[in-house]
């Protein structure tokens, strides 16, 4: 019976948990900065500058004709999730690429 109990009250806070979840949509923004190993960034809100940085996964990114990948510079779109451990950015759009950005490091020859 204490297994059903534990069980019941996980899904009483795991319902509590989506049922907070605030989304702002049509946020614009840069990224600002990457993690390339661990596959996030962080999102610069142009509408609201004066708001903390938004943390996002590549893999929120939609894909379109490139490849989804983050670079700092590239403008881009995005909807504000809740989640338990703060705001997360999700259904990214990269709308403006950066021409400047650099895709790899070239190596040193010896």
């Amino acid at each position: 019976m204490n297994t059903s109990t534990c069980t019941d009250s996980i899904i009483t806070e795991t319902s509590s948990i989506t049922a907070n979840d605030d989304i702002e949509k049509n946020i614009t923004g840069i990224i600002i900065t990457i993690n390339k190993l661990k596959h996030y960034a962080f999102l610069k809100r142009i509408d609201n500058e004066t708001k903390p940085h938004i943390f996002a996964r590549e893999a929120s990114i939609i894909k379109n004709d490139h490849r989804p990948n983050f670079y700092i510079g590239d403008k881009c779109k995005f909807d504000i999730k809740r989640t338990s451990k703060g705001f997360e950015a999700i259904n990214i759009n990269i709308m403006e690429i950066n021409p400047y950005r650099i895709p790899k490091l070239t190596k040193k020859n010896k």
